[in-house]
């Protein structure tokens, strides 16, 4: 894989932790016009619940809001206008109604994602709502490399937290990214992340596997 920039680098480190506590692989960061990453978030629906919030950042875990993109919002110390209108969200996957709501509302003018939801994916609400997209909002996209590495990674922890291959939202998946569903499968039945989770591997093993498709 290429060399990753520093926002993309957060957000996936950030779905690979998220993975290693047991909630989907989801990751997050927020970074300015010059890729000075401000704050990450994860997924913590798999967490004990808790609010955190100390006046210098915070996340929700254990609840339906303790998605990725809503936690890396909740760990920004600062937020200064018109500043932030050029920050943007990094998301390893399509947010969800729930986040693209809550990047568009919160100020931030910028969201890039890598793995594309086709089940529950709302990017389109950023530039197609008639209140949201009076905002300027831009929406870009994660290097190919990224998008599949995050699809296989989010598509294998789906798998192992017990969803079968052949409901909806997985035949959804299968549908749009065949290869890449398929590659989870794999990944899933030889156990490649949970052993690099026993391992305490970090990010480039996990990357490296990741694209091979096979068990480190």
């Amino acid at each position: 894989m290429t060399p990753l920039s520093a926002p993309w680098r957060a957000a996936l480190e950030e779905a690979w932790t998220a993975y290693c506590e047991g909630s989907y692989a989801i990751g997050a960061s927020i970074a300015d016009e010059h890729g000075t990453v401000l704050a990450r978030g994860r997924n913590r629906l798999g967490e004990a619940r808790q609010v955190s919030g100390t006046g210098m950042g915070g996340f929700i875990a254990g609840h339906d809001l303790g998605h990725a993109e809503i936690n890396a919002l909740l760990d920004l110390k600062i937020k200064h206008h018109p500043d932030c209108y050029g920050w943007t969200v990094y998301t390893t996957v399509e947010p969800c109604p729930q986040c693209a709501g809550a990047v568009a509302m919160s100020s931030i003018r910028g969201l890039s994602y890598a793995a594309p939801d086709p089940w529950a994916g709302a990017a389109d609400i950023l530039t197609e709502h008639k209140y949201v997209s009076r905002k300027g909002m831009r929406v870009g996209r994660a290097p190919a490399e990224v998008q599949s590495a995050a699809l296989r990674l989010v598509l294998t922890s789906f798998l192992e937290d017990g969803d079968e291959p052949e409901a909806p939202v997985m035949q959804s998946f299968l549908v749009a990214h065949p290869q890449d569903f398929q590659a989870a499968v794999e990944l899933s039945a030889i156990g490649t992340l949970r052993h690099l989770k026993a391992q305490r591997a970090g990010l480039d093993a996990v990357l490296n596997a990741l694209a091979c498709g096979v068990s480190a």
